[in-house]
């Protein structure tokens, strides 16, 4: 029962957060957020996408349960849950900003690429 109330609120977190995209130009088909969304979003955009981000890895998570560990090498779940672990959602929209502004040719790199392969992995001396 716990468990699936902690599904349930973190869906309707995740919803929410979605919410903060909403004032963005309406787009016909699902879109990949890139640098180039990233770097002309508002603070509290940043944090509703980390915030949905996180939301939906933990989500994973939870429906997974015993099978988690057998997530690992099929899955940027486990990579991205752990690597990040410890890391503040203010200490992650530091790092993006710092990465797009620093690497200008990256503009176009989605941010859950960036998240995974420049934050994550590295963290977990992948």
């Amino acid at each position: 029962m716990k468990r699936l109330k902690i599904l349930l609120l973190s869906i309707l977190l995740a919803v929410l957060s979605m919410a903060a995209w909403a004032g963005q130009k309406p787009a016909a088909d699902l879109q990949i957020v890139t640098g180039e969304h990233w770097v002309t979003s508002s603070l509290e955009q940043k944090r509703a996408f980390l915030f949905g981000v996180g939301n939906l890895l933990e989500i994973e998570q939870a429906m997974a349960g015993d099978t988690f560990d057998a997530m690992r090498g099929h899955s940027i779940v486990p990579v991205l849950l752990e690597g990040l672990s410890g890391t503040s959602i203010a200490d992650i929209v530091i790092q993006l900003d710092q990465f797009y502004a620093g690497q200008p040719d990256q503009i176009k790199r989605p941010v859950i690429e960036v998240l995974y392969i420049e934050m994550a992995l590295p963290r977990l001396g992948s």
